[in-house]
């Protein structure tokens, strides 16, 4: 049987989705990567509902079964898979985007990573306009501080890495930036008074 590397990955969403089920649930779908005899590889969701009482040692056995079935009916070989799940945001957060917010203009913070000498970056989209002074963030604002140390603190629940699974480091920057989102952009519109 073939070892098949695995992530979980949290995503936030504005609220619980709980439909059709008698347990409490997460909306989550089980990404399955697929590679064919050409070379090319896709990923393919398959969505469900999960136990909110669920450990990942609980999901890594369903994977286990998932799997194997899904393996006996395809001809391509199934090179990894990544579990998304739904969480309820917390109370408290803003209930409308600040105005004239952009998620293109952005804050990139970059860390060291354990054992690379190479940087990583972490970007907090449409980064509040309060905490960027003459063209650069603020990195002693209380705000920016304590998000930092949550980020980054080691141990507990959860851990920052990088894409390539190392812990990180210290801060080495962090800079003003714009991502283009042209596609999202040009389908609003706009009414002008």
């Amino acid at each position: 049987m073939i070892s098949l590397p695995y992530h979980l990955r949290f995503t936030l969403t504005r609220g619980a989705q709980q439909k059709g089920s008698d347990m409490a649930d997460l909306f989550g779908h089980v990404s399955v990567k697929v590679l064919d005899s050409l070379g090319v590889t896709i990923s393919v969701p398959y969505y469900f509902n999960f136990d909110d009482a669920s450990a990942l040692t609980d999901l890594q056995t369903y994977i286990d079964g998932f799997l194997p079935d899904l393996d006996a009916v395809t001809d391509g070989q199934i090179v990894s898979t990544e579990i998304v799940l739904g969480m309820v945001l917390p109370g408290g957060l803003k209930s409308a985007p600040v105005a004239s917010s952009e998620v293109e203009k952005g804050g990139l913070f970059n860390f060291s990573q354990v054992g690379s000498p190479y940087k990583f970056g972490s970007l907090v989209p449409a980064m509040k306009a309060t905490l960027i002074v003459n063209g650069k963030i603020n990195l002693t604002a209380a705000a920016v501080t304590t998000w930092l140390a949550n980020f980054t603190a080691v141990g507990g629940t959860a851990s920052a890495v990088s894409t390539a699974i190392r812990a990180l480091g210290v801060l080495k920057d962090a800079l003003v930036v714009f991502r283009k989102h042209r596609k999202a952009e040009s389908r609003r519109s706009f009414e002008v008074a």
